[in-house]
């Protein structure tokens, strides 16, 4: 019953906000305009607030875990392997090959992540979380503007024009800022670290009501295949692979909690905005947030469920 109850805690919030954000825009008190600003806002401001504010709490010589880091890398490219693999294998057109890669590989760990991790762990206890997205966050941003544009027609990249579109990322951009903050030593009056607190607190529940609004199905008979390949390898067959890996080298805790919740979420919301930037099949992208976030609210439940009723943490 415990480990149907914490699965839950984790996935109910993720529904109810979700169904917000739909129910909002079905009766049209939030427009698309309106549900893309707040995309935005969250992102911009929120998000990249709570990343800040997360690293400046933390105690990183306390969290720090090199072995963690390691393999929390390590497996990034194995799973940017497994995706271009899928893409390769599954579609032949270039641009639909980059999109199924990069919606398989860029998940949505800045969100589901801060939400998992503290409906499991505790608000006070992810200080791994926060260390991974420290370092993870900027590597998954950095590979997926090279995958996209290795996928580009007629796509060369380049080193600076990469590491421009990375350092222009918010989360990498706050994570850079936390790291300074410590690093100087520099302590906020109570008063202000609150308002950082506070707003990085708006961005996990708005986020979600925005991507609630912003599903469009749309006409999705044309890339039936690519999703169903995608929500496949994304929500099941990556997770497996990783997770199986992850117990074998003996994670277990929190610190197996932080990997799981890199493996099991989603397609990150901001793929879409990047596929349409850089040339990629951005209709395929976007379906491919909506129904790896949609059926992720099933096998994020299904994780949570049996790894915690097998002792895993």
């Amino acid at each position: 019953m415990n480990s149907f109850l914490m699965a839950l805690n984790a996935v109910v919030p993720m529904f109810c906000m979700l169904g917000l954000g739909y129910f909002l825009r079905r009766i049209a008190f939030l427009d698309e305009t309106t549900l893309n600003r707040l995309n935005k806002l969250c992102f911009k401001v929120f998000l990249a607030t709570n990343v800040y504010y997360n690293i400046y709490k933390t105690d990183i010589a306390e969290v720090f875990n090199a072995r963690l880091l390691l393999y929390a890398c390590f497996s990034q490219i194995l799973v940017l392997a497994i995706s271009v693999a899928a893409a390769l294998f599954t579609e032949k057109d270039k641009k639909r090959r980059g999109a199924l890669a990069h919606g398989i590989f860029h998940t949505n760990f800045v969100i589901f992540g801060t939400l998992i991790g503290t409906a499991i762990c505790g608000e006070n206890n992810i200080g791994g979380i926060v260390l991974l997205i420290a370092v993870i966050v900027p590597l998954q941003n950095i590979l997926s503007v090279a995958l996209l544009e290795h996928f580009r027609e007629g796509g060369s990249s380049s080193l600076s024009s990469t590491l421009r579109s990375v350092l222009k990322n918010p989360y990498v951009i706050a994570a850079l800022l936390g790291f300074a903050t410590q690093l100087l030593h520099i302590h906020f009056p109570d008063f202000l670290a609150g308002v950082f607190r506070d707003l990085g607190r708006c961005g996990t529940p708005l986020a979600l009501i925005a991507m609630g609004g912003l599903f469009n199905f749309g006409s999705i008979r044309d890339n039936l295949r690519p999703i169903f390949t995608g929500v496949l390898f994304r929500l099941v067959i990556v997770p497996t692979l990783l997770i199986a890996l992850t117990l074998l080298l003996g994670f277990r805790g929190n610190e197996f909690v932080a990997l799981m919740c890199i493996f099991i979420a989603p397609c990150a919301t901001t793929s879409f905005n990047l596929a349409s930037q850089m040339d990629s099949d951005a209709d395929l992208a976007g379906q491919l947030v909506v129904f790896t976030s949609l059926f992720s609210l099933l096998t994020i439940f299904l994780w949570i469920f049996g790894l915690s009723s097998a002792g895993i943490f």
